[in-house]
């Protein structure tokens, strides 16, 4: 679905400089993002269909001249509901940064209007972590099916979520509603593809004319690999699987009866010691009171009542 740009409107915008605007479209499977594209190069530049996964599996790069200004639009792989692996996912929409060289001007988070479930949840946050924090100078949060707020303001849905409205908040292009409805006039079409790149130009103004750059998303790669390797690493000491536990346990049998074996062995060598010395103290001292004086043994005894007679020969222990 998708809205074609009048001619008559391309003068509306004043033409940019000769560098192309370079947009890069994020969002869940299903929210519109290839939608959104063709709507703003007003023609059927990516593949559309209904879906429950995603159509797209790779980035597309698309180009066209819109309102008299070279524009470059990067299409992206769909967060959730694809047969691709996060990991691959990640890799794809890595391609998108590669693809907008030296770096997009601005991102586009299609969301579509309705109550914000767990999975848009996710993918806010997979933005963010993907992209790092500095990716939200560049960031414009696209609301696509506007025609679904059935007369409502934008601005009313936003106040019904704490957690979304501080999400808009935090990106420094704001939002916009884009109407992808094929019942969508071209003159309507137009003034919101106008808007919209209004908007993302204020973005750049206010950048200082950058782009989020190769470095910054490399950056966010290298803090992600930091944090799952320590995450991975604190689960691996933390828990075992019940398999591997079992394993164990199977292992640890014979070392367990060794050890007792062993135990019991020192426990009857230790007793054997014991009484050794103690018959051995008691010869001593049986000896002592025939060769020595009674001064003497009495001050054997005297000693041996402060002590304890068998740990005056513990030295004689193995």
């Amino acid at each position: 679905m998708m809205c074609h740009v009048a001619t008559a409107c391309e003068a509306s915008l004043p033409a940019s400089e000769a560098e192309p605007l370079r947009i890069v479209l994020l969002g869940r499977t299903g929210t519109g993002r290839s939608s959104s594209g063709n709507t703003i190069l007003g023609r059927s530049a990516f593949w559309v269909s209904v879906s429950p996964c995603s159509v797209t599996t790779e980035c597309n790069r698309q180009t066209g001249t819109v309102h008299g200004r070279s524009i470059s639009v990067i299409d992206t792989p769909g967060f959730l509901h694809t047969h691709l692996s996060p990991e691959e996912v990640m890799a794809g929409v890595g391609q998108s940064v590669a693809l907008s060289s030296p770096g997009p001007h601005a991102f586009l988070v299609t969301l579509q209007p309705g109550r914000l479930t767990q999975e848009e949840r996710d993918a806010l946050e997979w933005i963010k972590a993907t992209f790092g924090p500095g990716a939200t100078r560049f960031t414009t949060v696209l609301f696509t099916w506007g025609d679904q707020l059935r007369g409502k303001r934008i601005e009313d849905f936003l106040g019904e979520s704490n957690e979304l409205s501080e999400f808009v908040s935090g990106c420094h292009g704001g939002y916009h509603v884009f109407d992808n409805s094929e019942q969508g006039k071209t003159t309507e079409c137009a003034q919101q593809v106008v808007h919209l790149l209004k908007k993302v130009d204020r973005t750049v103004a206010s950048n200082g004319g950058g782009c989020y750059s190769n470095e910054m998303f490399k950056e966010a790669e290298r803090a992600i690999r930091e944090a799952r390797k320590r995450i991975l690493g604190e689960r691996g000491h933390k828990a075992e699987s019940p398999k591997k536990v079992a394993q164990n346990k199977e292992e640890q049998r014979p070392e367990l009866g060794r050890r007792r074996e062993e135990e019991e062995r020192r426990r009857r060598k230790e007793e054997e010691a014991r009484k050794r010395v103690e018959r051995l103290f008691w010869c001593e001292l049986v000896t002592a009171s025939f060769f020595f004086d009674i001064v003497y043994l009495n001050h054997v005894i005297s000693v041996l009542q402060q002590h304890n007679a068998p740990a005056l020969y513990n030295h004689t222990v193995d």
